[in-house]
């Protein structure tokens, strides 16, 4: 395996996320893909290039509205900000990207069929140029994702 890691973009959104949500489920976090990824084109593989180090452009945030992050909120939120750095994001058998793919208009939702349905958690992908994918730009999260009291 080659030296990977991951978009400091994802990085900051993740540290952000926690901070708004710091007990939220993370089962089903993740960044680098597993060997399942490896034979796809999956941005959870290190593809993106930064030197002689992999970049992992895609991470998943479990959805745990009990425990303050709710995905779906993530999703209309990002579907409607916009984001520039975002490249498609992924959310309960449905996918949108930021530009227009196969007849549905950017930011569009469209029918996701891959194995996994991706309704534990929200899947989102960074474009792969640097001024996107390594961006520490502070993140507009939805005020509806709130922290959740701490016991």
């Amino acid at each position: 395996m080659t030296a990977w890691r991951v978009a400091k973009a994802l990085l900051a959104l993740r540290i952000q996320v926690d901070a708004l949500a710091p007990r939220r489920n993370k089962a089903s976090d993740g960044t680098i893909g597993d060997r399942r990824h490896e034979s796809s084109a999956s941005d959870h593989n290190p593809w993106v290039r930064d030197g002689a180090t992999g970049v992992v452009t895609a991470m998943d945030i479990t959805h745990s509205p009990d425990l303050g992050c709710d995905a779906g909120t993530l999703a209309a939120a990002f579907r409607e900000q916009r984001d520039p750095r975002i490249k498609y994001i992924i959310w309960n058998r449905r996918i949108a990207n930021s530009s227009a793919v196969g007849g549905a208009p950017a930011w569009g939702w469209r029918r996701y069929t891959g194995a996994n349905p991706h309704d534990h958690h929200i899947h989102i992908s960074v474009k792969p140029e640097p001024a996107s994918y390594d961006s520490q730009t502070a993140w507009a999260l939805p005020a509806s994702l709130k922290t959740v009291p701490v016991s």
